[in-house]
């Protein structure tokens, strides 16, 4: 990999509309934009001419199921982890993990593990910590603790009210967590917000106006999300973006043959915005990997979908070419807007010093290529970049894999996958180590 890239002639949204200007990319990081970039030397560059192709930030998802979800109507409706291109095909480049329904069979820790594991291939992560229920589960065994000692966690969530499937907290529970969240944030230097699942119960948003009017916690610390579920809450939201706190719309919510109730997530923030709510107090994330129950009037599951990832670039791309949005506006809602929330300083916007995380458009807002903290993950607009276990060929004792099943009676070796050429040895030796160490040259 080249160390420095040059993006020639793209169209910069960042989001404001800056006209036609090359990127410099060095490492991670956005080094220069400029009208008219030219190098010299004998550093080795790798340059594109995107001919004035539309180049947005990264997207910024502050709600993936990545580590699975799901589990009502049994253990086999449990979803998968999502899958490294998934993300980047998908356009986002940050994602923020959250656990949901299940804090039982899925744990916190199985979802700080699957962070890394995507950090490690490519993207940036962060997550909640939390579930459903109050008390929540957590990794310290206070919310408070997770955020101030473990880097990763942003916020508290995704805390369940108004759904039939949470704990019903009341009031003084509600205003306990989210003051954890508040103070945590403030010893570490981070949002501190609670993420709050919203569901279909007719008490809505009350429970959080009585906390947020009784408590004058900063309007930001309360995030409630799926707020284009049904009509009413739509409708509650309005007075919340106005008066109180952030308004999350859910990408991956939206009608369908099984849900003739939710609101299109496209027009739900064109409705925000007519009945004056504020641009910046708006966010949309996808809920990707989550499950997506239908129930019957009786409470049968009647269906079961899955959320998916892809539809937060889709919702964005029909907010310009159906509801006619200008476009920087448009791509705030997945960018600038939840990098602020989530005092995510590097991320959500193209400018000198922020990471390096790119989706290059062709004219029709189709992804051609995609960028995550400097490293071409999407060419074409195919991956170039897959996570470890993506290739099922590579998978030891997968159909089609090169290590299949002997035919009885025959040996075969042990199946392994290897590590890349460009990792550094884990096992070095007693005097590797000490040539590696400083320490050596302090000791009396």
């Amino acid at each position: 990999m080249t160390s420095l890239t040059l993006l020639k002639r793209a169209h910069v949204y960042a989001p404001d509309d800056l006209g036609v200007r090359d990127i410099l990319i060095t490492g991670r990081q956005i080094a220069a934009i400029e009208p008219h970039l030219e190098l010299a030397g004998n550093v080795p560059i790798d340059v594109i001419d995107l001919d004035g192709r539309p180049t947005f930030p990264g997207l910024v998802d502050q709600h993936v199921h990545m580590a699975g979800g799901g589990g009502e109507g049994g253990f086999h409706y449990r979803t998968p982890e999502i899958s490294l291109s998934h993300v980047t095909t998908a356009g986002v480049t940050t994602a923020v993990g959250v656990l949901g329904t299940d804090g039982v069979t899925r744990s916190t820790r199985e979802l700080l593990a699957k962070a890394f594991a995507l950090d490690f291939e490519g993207i940036t992560t962060y997550i909640y910590s939390g579930a459903y229920q109050v008390p929540t589960r957590t990794l310290t065994g206070m919310p408070r603790s997770d955020l101030v000692l473990i880097d990763k966690v942003v916020g508290i969530g995704e805390i369940a009210i108004a759904d039939s499937r949470s704990s019903h907290p009341d009031e003084n529970e509600i205003a306990e967590l989210v003051s954890e969240a508040y103070v945590g944030g403030l010893l570490a230097g981070k949002a501190g917000v609670v993420h709050f699942h919203m569901g279909d119960e007719e008490d809505q948003l009350d429970l959080l106006i009585r906390v947020a009017k009784r408590t004058g916690l900063p309007r930001s610390t309360f995030v409630p999300t799926h707020l284009n579920r049904n009509p009413g809450l739509l409708e509650a939201s309005i007075e919340w973006g106005k008066r109180y706190g952030m308004c999350d719309i859910t990408s991956g919510i939206r009608p369908d043959a099984h849900d003739h109730v939710s609101i299109k997530p496209s027009k739900a923030i064109v409705k925000l915005l007519d009945a004056g709510v504020k641009p910046h107090v708006i966010t949309m994330s996808s809920d990707s990997n989550g499950s997506s129950p239908i129930f019957d009037e009786r409470g049968k599951l009647v269906a079961m979908g899955i959320g998916s990832i892809a539809t937060l670039w889709e919702e964005t791309v029909d907010l310009v070419r159906e509801e006619h949005l200008p476009v920087s506006l448009a791509i705030s809602f997945a960018t600038q807007n939840v990098a602020r929330l989530l005092k995510l300083r590097h991320k959500g916007r193209l400018k000198v010093g922020c990471d390096a995380d790119l989706v290059v458009c062709d004219d029709q807002f189709r992804i051609e290529r995609v960028y995550a903290k400097g490293r071409l993950m999407v060419k074409d607009g195919k991956p170039v970049v897959f996570g470890t276990f993506e290739d099922a060929t590579r998978v030891p004792g997968s159909p089609g894999s090169k290590a299949e099943s002997p035919h009885p009676g025959e040996s075969s070796e042990r199946a392994a996958l290897g590590p890349s050429p460009e990792d550094e040895d884990d096992f070095p030796s007693r005097d590797e180590r000490q040539d590696r160490s400083r320490r050596r040259h302090y000791c009396c």
